[in-house]
């Protein structure tokens, strides 16, 4: 029956079209067309459209406002027989599109054409502009709870099922969208000297969490002052924005095919970043469940950004730190007062900030000692006197971070006797300092004051997935076999 059916089964991925419409001499036309990545949450696992042959849905948006129009056409039909019938696709699409979407084209095409968008500007605030070369970028922010704001979302929100694997809607029915922020890229076109148009390229989505801060919570048992005091007094107040000491979390962030792989992902995230670096409320931005590209994107402008801070360029490894054996690892191979001073300041949470700092003193080890850059052979390591200390200097860098990824892993490593716990430390060190040598690869060759990297769709609402069944690949986390020339990494659960 299958094989007899085989010719009425299309793939979704191939079948939907996305495109982007603008007004243009006598109607409209796409400016931009393209296929989304996962189909899967919307017609199964296997993607497939059952009951059509020639299919095609166009999935046309108003490429300012993003107005959806659907249009579906196909050249044939398969009849129902018995139980099997085509794949009703009106049905299928109804819960991820507003009603909007499924207008008669001709009233997509009208509103388009409506003049009115020559003054249109995107809901919510305009946070910053960015000029790069003859281009103008605007991202604009606003809260879930402005009505314009909600209504772009809804638009919009399919996008995340397309191109985030595992992603999921912010539930639009939450009393509490005011802890959403969400911000919108924009390509601003001039059209004439008194007009212009704006160009959707990607949003973002920003949760707030509430952030508890116990008193005495630094390295130096020091009180901590912080901008935002916590009132416990009832009732609550019930502000129109949240208040509160938070920890901001990107949840979703999209940029579209047609715009990734130019530095735009780079851009808005910067820009993000930059907006809750000087809120005062934000103690701390975190990112949900990141998956692999974002996390490049996000290693390389971290560590970009530090890098122009002189307290970051001034962390070292203390090669007078004596580690001994059967003992504990030293608690003094990096100032942890330094850097928890900083990581506070920069607001950067404790995991990533520690993998960002790792990455950079692994800079300051030459590559004749530096293991994880032999790419192709081994290289014979001069004797030198000069490289006794930097040899030290990096055994101490190994140290310091099989002592994170230690702390990370705990649960798992202590159920291993001692050998298989040292083996399997071994093989994640191999693979993380693998992994940061990539990184730097890429950050030296980009070397630019902001790092141009792409900025595809990265963590979804709750259950973001890289295309290995989870998040990033990262050797914090994945310690089984990938392709390096250092090491195995092997499976640690965080």
């Amino acid at each position: 029956m299958a094989e007899e059916h085989a010719d009425w089964s299309s793939n979704s991925n191939d079948a939907i079209h996305i495109s982007l419409v603008a007004p243009a001499e006598g109607g409209t036309k796409a400016i931009h067309t393209f296929n989304p990545k996962f189909t899967y949450p919307i017609f199964g696992d296997e993607e497939r459209i059952f009951g059509y042959q020639g299919l095609k849905i166009n999935l046309r948006y108003n490429a300012c406002d993003m107005r959806p129009g659907l249009q579906i056409s196909y050249t044939k039909k398969f009849k129902t027989v018995g139980e099997t019938s085509p794949t009703d696709l009106k049905a299928v699409l109804e819960p991820f599109l507003p009603k909007t979407a499924f207008e008669k084209s001709a009233v997509f095409d009208a509103a388009i054409l409506d003049s009115s968008y020559a003054d249109w500007t995107p809901p919510g605030e305009l946070w910053k502009t960015i000029q790069s070369g003859d281009q103008t970028y605007e991202i604009w922010k606003g809260s879930l709870a402005d009505l314009a704001v909600k209504q772009m979302v809804k638009r919009i929100q399919i996008l995340v099922p397309f191109f985030i694997e595992g992603g999921t809607f912010v539930d639009l029915q939450d009393p509490a969208l005011d802890r959403w922020t969400v911000f919108f890229l924009y390509q601003k076109k001039t059209v004439e000297a008194s007009k212009s148009t704006y160009l959707f390229m990607g949003y973002s989505t920003i949760y707030r969490y509430f952030y508890y801060q116990p008193l005495t919570a630094t390295p130096s048992k020091q009180r901590i002052s912080h901008p935002a005091t916590l009132d416990f007094s009832l009732p609550l107040p019930a502000p129109t924005q949240p208040t509160f000491s938070s920890r901001s979390r990107i949840s979703q962030f999209v940029i579209l095919p047609p715009f990734q792989g130019g530095g735009n992902g780079s851009r808005f995230y910067n820009a993000i970043f930059d907006y809750y670096l000087h809120d005062p409320l934000t103690i701390e931005i975190t990112v949900e469940d990141p998956n692999e590209q974002f996390d490049d994107l996000r290693d390389l402008n971290d560590l970009t950004l530090l890098r122009t801070l002189p307290e970051f360029n001034a962390l070292h490894i203390n090669t007078s730190s004596v580690p001994r054996p059967k003992s504990p690892i030293p608690r003094d191979i990096v100032d942890s007062v330094a850097l928890e001073t900083l990581r506070r300041k920069m607001k950067i949470a404790p995991r990533q900030f520690y993998r960002v700092v790792e990455m950079h003193l692994l800079t300051k080890i030459p590559t004749t000692v530096r293991q994880s850059l032999l790419l192709e052979q081994e290289r014979k390591v001069e004797k030198d006197a000069g490289l006794a200390g930097k040899k030290k200097e990096y055994r101490l860098w190994q140290l310091w971070v099989k002592k994170r990824l230690y702390k990370h892993n705990k649960d798992m490593l202590i159920q291993l006797d001692r050998v298989e716990r040292i083996e399997k430390l071994e093989q994640a060190l191999g693979g993380v300092e693998a992994d940061y040598a990539r990184l730097l690869r890429a950050a030296e060759t980009r070397g630019k004051p902001r790092v141009e990297g792409n900025g595809e769709g990265t963590s979804g609402s709750g259950e973001g997935k890289s295309e290995k069944n989870g998040k990033r690949s990262s050797p914090d986390d994945e310690m089984e076999g990938v392709e390096t020339p250092a090491a195995k990494k092997v499976k640690f659960v965080e």
